[in-house]
């Protein structure tokens, strides 16, 4: 089930939109009242809501759900005054988000309109490098690909080995780690003269200090101790050595050149409606935050292959964080659109 915070922010708009479009008499104010919201939306929002019935566990909203909601009243009342959107009395009001099987990105119907509803986030889709690559080049990569290991492996493997030979030479010298968070225990520790101990809560990987690639390191780690201890030690410790920081932006550059230039190369419209979030119908992607609000035409996928021309992807590294940077065109209006996503 989805949590309060979406549920608030999907219905502010639906009940909003559907208060001022039956002329019913309300202000702002009474939807921070939560059985006043949830009577209010029940009335104006023609498809069953009770999925959305924990967002009667509070009484009244305030700090981030009131917050939303004074979003959603904004965005609402936006719609209905766009003088674009030609809303009539007898238009259905559909709230669609609380179905999480239909496929598209649609939250809310309103007569013929489909909304995709927004908030401070500006990510349209969390998608892995598999993805990526498959959507912009009609690759057919599978789950697990992975930027540094697949495209920069010396150099992946050498800010490794440094991160690794880092660790040893302070654990030869007595050194131990431990890190507690209630009550979880991360700890790293030497056995011996020849493994190094990560322990996480019951669990341990022993490995054997003379390893010095990532192959090796993944061969006799575990995820709990790779993620809970061997991460965590390395952004409390290491993460701002100069060196260390030096090789992971080589990685980066490295790795970043191959992707850049396989889309390059290789770039394909077959899947480019995945990475749009196209889908065969128009809708409109609507954004709220304290200092604007947007809404968006999104085409269907007749329009867009007309209107869409991809400009070229390349990659940008500001500190040592890789970014895949893909610019397209709208040749209609000649604007450029970038899409960036970072990648670990």
């Amino acid at each position: 089930m989805a949590d309060v915070k979406t549920h608030l922010r999907e219905l502010s708009v639906a009940t909003t939109v559907g208060l001022l479009n039956a002329d019913i008499n309300f202000i702002e104010t009474d939807l921070y009242n939560s059985k006043k919201f949830y009577a209010y939306a029940q009335r104006v929002i023609n498809n069953n809501i009770s999925s959305a019935e924990n967002i009667l566990e509070f009484d009244n909203y305030s700090g981030d759900l009131k917050t939303i909601i004074e979003n959603g009243y904004k965005l609402g009342k936006k719609i209905y005054e766009h003088p674009y959107f030609k809303i009539r009395k007898d238009d259905k009001i559909e709230w669609i988000g609380s179905d999480t099987q239909k496929g598209d990105p649609i939250d809310l119907k309103i007569g013929s309109y489909s909304f995709s509803l927004k908030e401070e986030s500006f990510i349209l889709k969390n998608m892995g490098l598999y993805q990526l690559l498959n959507n912009l080049t009609g690759s057919n990569y599978i789950r697990g690909l992975h930027i540094f290991s697949d495209f920069a492996r010396d150099e992946y493997d050498a800010w490794f080995k440094y991160t690794w030979q880092y660790l040893v030479s302070k654990l030869a010298k007595g050194y131990s780690w431990e890190f507690r968070k209630g009550n979880n225990i991360s700890k790293i520790s030497l056995a011996g003269a020849t493994n190094v101990i990560l322990y996480y809560n019951g669990r341990c990987s022993n490995i054997p200090i003379s390893i010095s690639t990532n192959a090796e390191y993944m061969s006799h780690t575990v995820g709990a101790t790779r993620e809970k201890v061997f991460s965590k030690w390395i952004s409390e410790v290491i993460a701002n050595d100069s060196e260390y920081i030096r090789l992971k932006k080589l990685c980066s550059e490295v790795a970043g050149k191959k992707v850049s230039d396989k889309i390059n190369k290789e770039f394909c419209l077959d899947n480019i409606y995945d990475y749009f979030q196209i889908h065969p119908q128009e809708y409109y992607y609507a954004k709220t935050t304290s200092s604007e609000t947007t809404i968006l035409r999104v085409p269907g996928k007749s329009d867009f292959n007309s209107t869409i021309e991809f400009m070229g992807s390349r990659y940008d590294v500001p500190l040592s964080q890789l970014n895949i940077v893909s610019t397209f065109q709208n040749k209609k209006t000649k604007k450029m659109l970038e899409f960036r996503g970072s990648v670990n």
